[in-house]
């Protein structure tokens, strides 16, 4: 599988989604989807199991990689992701679970998912291996969602 084949963001975790929006905006000609809040969103970590995060989050309307933001309220696994590296690659991939066992089949682990192995990981698993970027894969059934966030108003 060539991973990076399906690239679509680059997500960094933030402390406050606002003043960084504001911040790219200023230094660029970004323009952003509404931020819209996941509150809560269960996750499944292999340290803690089944858990919720309460995440805001905003993506740049334009480019073929979009710049994600990420506020997640502290106390969430997000605070372990972020301590492995708050920045992350955020990839589509049309088998969630197969791509989740080739990455660990190369050696990467699974920092968190939208589910439990059991469950295939849900529609989205964070990986990580040391020497490279966490990367993100991202169901593509997902997809007609996330681009319709793109272009509200």
């Amino acid at each position: 599988m060539n991973i990076l084949a399906g690239i679509f963001h680059h997500g960094l975790i933030v402390d406050d989604i606002e003043a960084a929006m504001a911040g790219v905006a200023q230094a660029t000609p970004t323009q952003w989807a509404p931020v819209r809040a996941f509150d809560p969103l269960p996750v499944w970590s292999p340290a803690g199991g089944r858990g919720e995060a309460r995440l805001r989050v905003a993506y740049a309307r334009q480019g073929a990689v979009r710049m994600e933001l990420v506020e997640a309220q502290p106390g969430s696994p997000y605070d372990h992701l972020r301590g492995i590296d708050p920045s992350h690659i955020g990839v589509w991939v049309d088998d969630l679970g197969s791509a989740v066992d080739e990455l660990v089949g190369q050696g990467w682990e699974i920092v968190m998912a939208g589910a439990s192995p059991k469950h295939r990981f849900g529609s989205m698993a964070y990986l990580a291996r040391a020497g490279s970027p966490v990367i993100e894969l991202v169901g593509r059934e997902l997809q007609p969602m996330m681009e319709a966030w793109w272009q509200a108003d």
